[in-house]
């Protein structure tokens, strides 16, 4: 292990981002108050303080320059220790920590629910207006319509957050507020419930608007508005999407779930050092804090693929898009090429950083398989091709038999290329969007 990790700016940046996390997602829990503690186990308290304990912990440790989840039961469990070999995680590794009581199989829907609602508070369709948010009208939907619709791990807020940290993103906002009559969002939850069943609501929502509509989606909000233009046949004209899993994400696959949380980790801290880090840092370690504390269990059991196939299945959310032959929903989703219905356009990004902006990026190349990489390394891949660091680019743009246009693509590459939580910071994504928009 590499020791005293948490000296280092990058770290210290983290480790603020991740207690604010677990506590805007309400992760930790206090020791119950009935707890009592004897015997053989009053014993062990001599040497371990936590002896007896009923809360379990979760934390961000260091290991070989990449950043763990380490899931770790309670004492007080009769199961083996989570952590590797029975090893406690030295402090000097581990950036930080949270301990809760365990989640029993019965609370897990509940408990996503909850991560859900922590993440994503408001729900259903909100207007804009000077950049703040409000209740519809009976008027609301009457004329021109632009809808936003946020990804995994986010809110509709995220669009405002980001266009208005720059001088073109306010320009393209103000661009937006001319043109259209009304500015929406639509809010809905990315783990209890799935992409079809968000688009369910979102046609609800959208019943009384007689367009015409066009839509801006970001990742997994991508599949929640494909289901809405495959099962309710708005009055949409252009839909953009933004590092959309149209195909679905090898990050969500089940054999790379305990990874992915791991990668996640990785990114917040990299991007935690860029402006306006928390809006993005802080969802992130929530997310993948909050799914720790849910699935940490079956986890850190490793390799058992029955498990974590079932581990996946009870997130419905990131079962959705799910980047194996087996999805059964995208199956469903693009049997038919209802994709030639509307002027469908992508932003797309292929991000590989040629010059690390600092030590902490090295974290990269244990996550992507690389030529010539170290055999014992393949057991970390997760992407195989070009990727934005979480959707794989080549399933940006293909719905099912349909493709988005070259003509109708913007292409984040070579030194251009962002990753999957930059793409509206950029100029060019402002030019794009003005151009597809009209705006």
């Amino acid at each position: 292990m590499t020791a005293h990790v948490a000296d280092s700016a990058p770290d210290d940046v983290l480790r603020h981002h991740l207690a604010a996390a677990v506590q805007a997602a309400g992760l930790s829990d206090a020791e119950p108050e009935d707890i009592s503690v004897g015997g053989s186990a009053r014993k062990r308290a001599r040497l371990d303080p936590r002896a007896g304990s009923r809360l379990a912990t979760v934390a961000l440790v260091q290991e070989d320059d990449v950043l763990r989840w380490v899931y770790d039961p309670p004492p007080a469990s009769a199961r083996r220790r989570a952590r590797r070999a029975g090893a406690p995680v030295d402090d000097q590794d581990t950036i930080h920590g949270f301990q809760f009581l365990e989640v029993p199989p019965n609370e897990v829907v509940a408990k996503l629910q909850e991560l859900d609602l922590s993440m994503t508070p408001a729900r259903g369709l909100r207007v804009w207006t000077d950049g703040q948010p409000g209740p519809l009208t009976r008027t609301t939907l009457k004329g021109r319509i632009l809808l936003l619709v946020h990804g995994t791990f986010s809110r509709g807020d995220m669009y405002f957050e980001e266009l208005g940290a720059t001088p073109g993103g306010r320009k393209f906002l103000a661009s937006c507020a001319a043109k259209y009559d009304a500015v929406l969002t639509f809010d809905h939850p990315t783990l209890a419930m799935s992409s079809w069943i968000n688009a369910l609501d979102l046609a609800r929502a959208m019943a009384g608007c007689a367009g015409p509509i066009d839509v801006i989606c970001h990742s997994s909000g991508g599949l929640a508005v494909s289901w809405w233009l495959y099962q309710a046949r708005p009055p949409v004209e252009r839909v953009v999407f933004v590092g959309s899993p149209l195909e679905g994400t090898s990050i969500a696959a089940p054999a790379n779930l305990k990874r992915a949380l791991d990668l996640l980790g990785n990114l917040a801290r990299a991007i935690g050092t860029m402006g306006n880090a928390a809006a993005t840092a802080v969802p992130m370690l929530a997310f993948a804090g909050g799914l720790m504390k849910v699935l940490g269990g079956v986890l850190s059991l490793g390799g058992n693929s029955m498990l974590l196939d079932a581990g996946l299945a009870i997130v419905p959310g990131l079962a959705a898009q799910s980047r194996v032959g087996n999805n059964f929903e995208l199956e469903r989703l693009f049997a038919e090429d209802w994709g030639t219905r509307y002027q469908l356009h992508a932003i797309l990004s292929n991000y590989e950083p040629s010059v690390s902006p600092g030590p902490w990026w090295k974290f990269w190349t244990h996550f992507r398989e690389m030529p010539g990489r170290a055999l014992d390394w393949g057991a970390d891949v997760i992407f195989s091709g070009p990727n934005d660091l979480v959707v794989d680019t080549p399933s940006m743009v293909r719905l099912g038999n349909v493709s988005v246009a070259k003509a109708r693509q913007l292409a984040f590459d070579g030194d251009d290329a962002v990753h999957h939580c930059a793409y509206f910071r950029q100029p060019r994504t402002f030019d794009f969007l003005k151009s597809v928009l009209k705006v």
